[in-house]
């Protein structure tokens, strides 16, 4: 949480269109006092949000839930997050938004999925043909998903999906970005003129994440020092 705040001081001078938050939300995912954590770090986020009122009134806050996250267990779409959970902290900060998993955000002429799955490691698992030598894993992933138009060109039993929502992980027309939130290690990749990036682990990769400059249709990458 204080490297959080360190993060939203440094934006409440000049605050940026969104924060994307992407779960998993609780370090520990399991266990009866899960949503009752869960609940206690809404609030504390929402408590902490209100120091920065300049954030709270320009910036849009949306939480893409994870695949450990209260929900329907593994199968994808997932629904956002239960009100149960999130109603104090939408209460307290109207601009807060939880989405499902994935999600589509539009700015101005920009398409933006978001899309919260450890699918790197399950499709290197499960490859059909393995990447050249002189390719690496990113960019095999990057150019699977955009030939296959997919976000998960797996077997149901590898990566179940509700059915009738699988329209929801399709990427055709291709959008102009897609976010890959994956414990994978960072990467930046663009492929058909559209920008694939994982801003990877916040705390796992050292508070390293990705900020992306619409205007530009760039991504520059940022950490904050321990």
């Amino acid at each position: 949480m204080e490297k959080l705040r360190i993060l939203f001081a440094g934006y409440s001078t000049l605050p940026p269109t969104a924060f994307v938050f992407c779960g998993n939300f609780t370090s520990a995912p399991y266990g009866p006092n899960h949503v009752k954590t869960l609940r206690e770090s809404m609030r504390e986020l929402a408590d902490m949000l209100l120091e920065f009122p300049a954030l709270v009134e320009s910036s849009r806050f949306v939480f893409v839930p994870g695949p450990l996250d209260p929900g329907p267990g593994k199968i994808l779409p997932r629904p956002a997050l239960p009100k149960v959970i999130t109603e104090e902290l939408q209460s307290k900060i109207p601009t807060a938004i939880f989405t499902s998993n994935p999600c589509r955000i539009q700015f101005c002429t920009q398409e933006i999925v978001v899309f919260r799955e450890d699918i790197i490691q399950k499709m290197s698992r499960n490859c059909v043909r393995f990447p050249n030598p002189e390719t690496s894993i990113t960019q095999h992933f990057v150019k699977t998903i955009v030939s296959q138009a997919h976000l998960v060109p797996l077997p149901l039993h590898v990566s179940p999906v509700y059915w009738a929502l699988d329209n929801a992980l399709r990427i055709y027309p291709l959008p102009d970005v897609i976010v890959c939130a994956d414990k994978f290690d960072p990467f930046t990749e663009t492929s058909a003129e559209c920008c694939i990036f994982n801003p990877g682990s916040f705390a796992g990769s050292g508070y390293l994440f990705k900020v992306y400059l619409p205007a530009t249709k760039t991504v520059e990458d940022s950490k904050i020092e321990t």
